[in-house]
């Protein structure tokens, strides 16, 4: 496989999107293999791969970095962070790494001064009822669940909603 033609790969393949071009030039053209075959077998098993995390969140019924909050009708964030104490805190400028397990974690602006106006009282788990709704999130993982430089892969998924009484 040549440049241009991973280049017409990703750009025709939305969740190719997500990866850094260059991991993919590393892994599909400076290799003896067939690159278009190590392509397709990358993305399809990350693709795989992120419906198993998208699972295994779905069975963890307490509130995890990255589930959403309705905290006015019709109004959403996201959990920032998740406390020890049963609080947690909200942002809509955050980046969330998923794990195989179902585990997450956020990064970036995990306090946003754009929901000050909340009581921080309030934001405690017994204040949050699990809903049956979902809703598509950002998320990042290794590719192949292989930790390394660049091998970052974003995609979106099913994120729990709560409401927020």
């Amino acid at each position: 496989m040549k440049y241009p033609e991973l280049i017409n790969k990703i750009n025709n393949d939305t969740f190719a999107k997500g990866y850094d071009v260059s991991f993919l030039q590393d892994e599909c053209l400076y290799h003896s293999s067939n690159g278009a075959e190590r392509f397709e077998k990358i993305v399809t098993g990350d693709k795989k791969l992120f419906k198993e995390i998208e699972q295994n969140m779905t069975e963890i019924q307490e509130p995890v970095d990255g589930d959403f909050v309705e905290y006015a009708e019709g109004k959403f964030s996201r959990i920032s962070t998740c406390r020890h104490n049963k609080t947690f805190q909200i942002s809509n400028n955050i980046g969330i790494f998923v794990g195989k397990s179902g585990s997450s974690m956020a990064s970036g602006c995990t306090w946003d001064k754009d929901f000050d106006y909340i009581d921080s009282k309030r934001l405690t788990f017994k204040n949050l009822t699990l809903t049956s709704k979902t809703l598509k999130g950002r998320c990042w993982t290794f590719s192949g669940n292989s930790a390394g430089a660049g091998r970052g892969i974003y995609s979106e998924i099913n994120f729990k909603v709560w409401v927020l009484g």
